[in-house]
């Protein structure tokens, strides 16, 4: 049977780390992408969709394969406004999973945030958990959530508040430090990380990985 991933935000920080991870490994047959515009790579088993997210119900019937990658993801000032925001982070991904879901996919995998809870009065890490919530109840065989803390790695386009916290990594590395759960993660460390998971589901029908299981192997 094809074994075929299927993602969305395979241009960002961590997709396009996992998108290279997923074309080298071999037990994926296909990697089916979906995105606004192209990754740029070049592979005999990679299947680009540049698509419209707004109108998913016209073209909805690709969205096939064993596994979902979720890595998509804004920043208030990326956006422009919390509803802005909302759309890309929730509404978006939550509608794709819907379809993905309905088409038979299997498993979902999700980068989400630490400390994301859909109760939170921070705007960004109420969406992350909402998200999480309404995931649960789409009937996945697997829901794997990552909540990493600061994502490290060369962005296209720099934020100032991630260059503070890589600066503060020492501080927060520390093994006794009260601060290490705000340790950051190489983002190709975590897509290491999802494919470890992807290729291994746990027991658990829904999981979240967070803390020292982003780091260390199973």
């Amino acid at each position: 049977m094809t074994k075929t991933a299927v993602v969305i935000g395979a241009t960002g920080l961590v997709g396009s780390a996992l998108l290279e991870q997923l074309l080298a490994d071999e037990s994926w047959d296909k990697v089916r992408v979906f995105g606004r515009k192209h990754s740029g790579l070049q592979a005999a088993k990679l299947e680009e969709h540049i698509v419209d997210f707004a109108n998913i119900e016209d073209w909805q019937q690709l969205i096939q394969g064993r596994s979902l990658f979720i890595c998509i993801g804004t920043t208030l000032s990326q956006a422009g406004s919390k509803a802005a925001m909302r759309a890309i982070d929730l509404d978006l991904p939550l509608r794709f999973a819907n379809y993905a879901r309905r088409n038979q996919v299997e498993d979902c995998l999700l980068i989400s945030s630490l400390f994301a809870n859909a109760k939170s009065p921070s705007h960004y890490l109420r969406i992350k958990g909402q998200l999480e919530h309404q995931l649960t109840f789409l009937g996945f065989k697997h829901l794997m959530v990552f909540r990493p803390g600061p994502l490290l790695g060369e962005r296209k386009q720099v934020r100032f508040s991630e260059q503070v916290v890589a600066a503060m990594q020492p501080v927060f590395s520390a093994s006794l430090s009260p601060l290490r759960r705000w340790r950051g993660i190489e983002a190709e460390q975590l897509a290491v990380t999802m494919l470890r998971y992807a290729n291994t589901p746990p027991a658990e029908a829904s999981l979240v990985i967070q803390g020292e299981a982003l780091f260390s192997a199973r």
